[in-house]
């Protein structure tokens, strides 16, 4: 489970690295077609803030959770569970403010729905302590 996990994680990380220099490069958002008409119904001006969180939460904090599940860090499925939960908050919202449904919104919320699910199979699986928990060793 846990590598499948780690696919998952390497597949959205790098998902939301790739996304958010798109977000975040003017240059990439012309040659992609990305308008900032997509922002209408949105409080943004630019996509400067969603680019920010995509690259940072969601690419890099999932490149961070697949490191910790390949070192069998003790916490990495609460934070795969975190990271999923995240995930489709993520998709929501973004489903939300640009007034659509499309094929990657759906394929990423059931990425997110997988990490949550694994997570908590894990967390059954191995019992492990809750991460801060006063009731540690």
């Amino acid at each position: 489970m846990k590598i499948f996990l780690v696919v998952i994680n390497l597949l959205i990380g790098i998902g939301g690295l790739f996304g958010g220099f798109l977000a975040l490069s003017p240059e990439a958002q012309l040659s992609m077609g990305i308008s900032r008409e997509m922002l209408i119904n949105s409080p943004f001006t630019t996509f400067l803030i969603p680019g920010l969180f995509l690259f940072i939460i969601i690419g890099f904090g999932n490149l961070l959770i697949a490191y910790m599940n390949v070192r069998s860090e003790q916490h990495s499925a609460y934070f795969e569970c975190l990271i999923g939960i995240i995930q489709i908050f993520w998709i929501l919202i973004q489903c939300i403010l640009l007034q659509s449904i499309v094929f990657l919104h759906i394929l990423f919320f059931l990425f997110g729905t997988i990490q949550i699910l694994g997570g908590i199979w894990i967390i059954k699986k191995t019992k492990a302590p809750f991460p801060f928990s006063a009731k540690q060793n």
